[in-house]
């Protein structure tokens, strides 16, 4: 169940997952500020603003520094820092609770929770069309429906995403290591089983996917497809 939280101080909408393993939570920022507008919202450490003065362009920064704002938000925990391993998986400093990130154009969207996690959110476009082919298997690509195959695709493609980002360590193949199990698209979200297969290992999980309310997120004509992982089977 979703609950949709509207914070004036950010004028964003944000989505409150109730029970992604009793405790998770999910936050989606559409980044309509400026800079200056942000950097009110967050105090940073020298080394922080170091780091977010590294960027080149204003859109990296503006994510850079929404992704922190929205983790002390969801996590209503002070003085928390987003670092991240040397295979670039972000993890909280000074806090027990997972993160993931995953940014769209002007949405960011952070999953926090107390076991491993993945999350992913993608605008809809039929660009997917062209590389299912790179990222699907023969079963994954006979499932598909003639109506709404843009948007099934976009979900296989967040999944798989989101199964990646948990994993962290940049050795998964899309096509051979992550594998989706064949579903009929509901037009609004769903819960779909994914694995991933490395070496002897493997790991099934139960994710949910759910296609947002461009109303509800403030993107105008666009829709975009999430993607997350609920638990660990």
């Amino acid at each position: 169940m979703i609950l949709v939280i509207f914070y004036q101080f950010c004028k964003m909408p944000l989505y409150n997952i109730e029970q992604v393993r009793n405790n998770g939570k999910i936050g989606i920022w559409h980044i309509t500020e400026s800079l200056d507008e942000l950097l009110k919202m967050k105090q940073l450490s020298e080394v922080d603003l170091f780091v977010l003065n590294s960027f080149s362009y204003e859109h990296r920064k503006k994510e850079w520094l929404t992704a922190r704002i929205l983790a002390e938000q969801l996590s209503n925990e002070k003085d928390i820092r987003i670092i991240y391993d040397e295979h670039n998986k972000p993890f909280l400093k000074n806090s027990k609770k997972h993160i993931s990130i995953s940014h769209s154009h002007n949405l960011l969207a952070i999953i926090l929770d107390e076991h491993e996690t993945g999350i992913d959110i993608e605008l809809i476009k039929t660009k997917v069309l062209r590389i299912k082919e790179k990222f699907m298997s023969a079963a994954e690509l006979k499932s598909l429906q003639k109506e709404n195959m843009v948007e099934q695709l976009t979900v296989y493609w967040c999944a798989k995403e989101s199964l990646y980002k948990l994993y962290g360590k940049k050795e998964l193949a899309f096509k051979e290591n992550l594998a989706v199990e064949p579903f009929r698209y509901s037009a609004d979200k769903g819960i779909i089983r994914g694995w991933i297969n490395k070496s002897s290992t493997k790991r099934s999980f139960t994710l949910q996917y759910e296609k947002l309310n461009p109303i509800a997120i403030g993107s105008g004509d666009d829709s975009y497809m999430l993607a997350y992982v609920i638990n660990e089977d």
